[in-house]
């Protein structure tokens, strides 16, 4: 199958999930490491976690846009918001993260100051990175490291909170927290290592215990886009990973919303070929959600087809077929 190219999938998949304060504080709580950074964690009052940035979403396959950012207060404190913490997300190992960082402050500063005009003390600032690459990130350098200044001397610069959370170093079976959380995070790691396919069933797992909760349909969905963004992802896998968490119905839905996005995708590729591997794919992926699976005999003649008119004519037909007999009819 072609991947589908979108801009950023890594960051679009972490912000889907971490949206929500429920993901983001379990994150914060089940995989900050430093003393440090727990004793702040251990500060902040969690349950009054609020996103500030909501990330646009798509009806179909859901995409985050823009950076995310939380308000909460310390614990025992009466104010709406003194804390700011901002996301952040990496899968290569950027030693100037304390810059872009805090640049990020400065943004949430200046904002604040336009509200609130020029009044009250300013919030308390945490940046959270959470990597996932290929190698551990061991170390972050201070502001006073990537500035030149005399040996000696100190730059006086604002030595911010920066919580590092590098999942690279953690095994997928020790992964705590929701269900969700622990899914985004293997399916992080395992596109690091190279392993999505591998282990995209047992990902998908982890939406059978969750299956009643409402966001679970728009997870798995999104687990399934960034899956067909970054790995040649087969459609039998995801009419699979769909059946095992919903209804038979339900599934065939979200199949064949799937599929009807692969031919989009294979649309805009512009390109004959990628066009033709688009709606191969989409009869396949209708057939094996209605049916179960597909003789390989029909896979095979479906595959070998290459005019996408007649590839069009067979995924309406494949809607429409209540038996594979009936379906094959049309392949002769």
């Amino acid at each position: 199958m072609t991947c589908i190219e979108i801009a950023h999938p890594h960051d679009h998949l972490a912000r889907r999930f971490l949206i929500e304060p429920e993901l983001m504080a379990d994150l914060l709580v089940y995989y900050t490491r430093k003393v440090a950074d727990k004793q702040t964690i251990g500060l902040l009052d969690l349950k009054r976690l609020e996103c500030k940035s909501p990330v646009a979403i798509d009806k179909n396959l859901v995409e985050g846009i823009g950076d995310l950012r939380f308000a909460t207060t310390f614990k025992g404190n009466n104010r709406q918001s003194n804390v700011y913490l901002i996301f952040e997300h990496q899968s290569k190992i950027d030693q100037r993260i304390r810059v872009r960082g805090l640049n990020y402050i400065i943004q949430s500063y200046n904002q604040f100051e336009e509200t609130h005009k020029g009044k009250g003390k300013l919030p308390y600032p945490v940046v959270v990175v959470l990597y996932h690459g290929k190698l551990s990130w061991k170390s972050l350098p201070d502001m006073d490291d990537l500035i030149d200044i005399v040996p000696g001397a100190e730059s006086g610069l604002l030595k911010y909170t920066l919580i590092l959370i590098d999942i690279s170093v953690i095994p997928p079976e020790e992964f705590e927290g929701h269900p969700a959380l622990r899914a985004l995070l293997e399916t992080l790691q395992r596109t690091s290592e190279g392993e999505l396919l591998a282990n995209f069933d047992r990902i998908t797992d982890y939406f059978r215990s969750i299956k009643r909760d409402p966001r679970a349909k728009g997870w798995l969905h999104s687990i399934v886009h960034y899956a067909m963004s970054v790995a040649e992802i087969g459609s039998e896998l995801i009419v699979k990973a769909y059946s095992k968490v919903f209804n038979e119905r339900e599934a065939q839905k979200m199949a064949m919303t799937t599929a009807q996005k692969l031919l989009l995708e294979g649309k805009a590729e512009g390109l004959a070929e990628g066009e033709t591997k688009g709606k191969v794919e989409t009869v396949l992926t209708v057939l094996r959600a209605k049916f179960n699976k597909v003789p390989k005999g029909i896979e095979k003649t479906i595959r070998q087809k290459k005019d996408p008119v007649a590839l069009d004519s067979w995924a309406a037909h494949a809607v429409h077929s209540k038996t594979l007999d009936e379906f094959a009819t049309v392949l002769h």
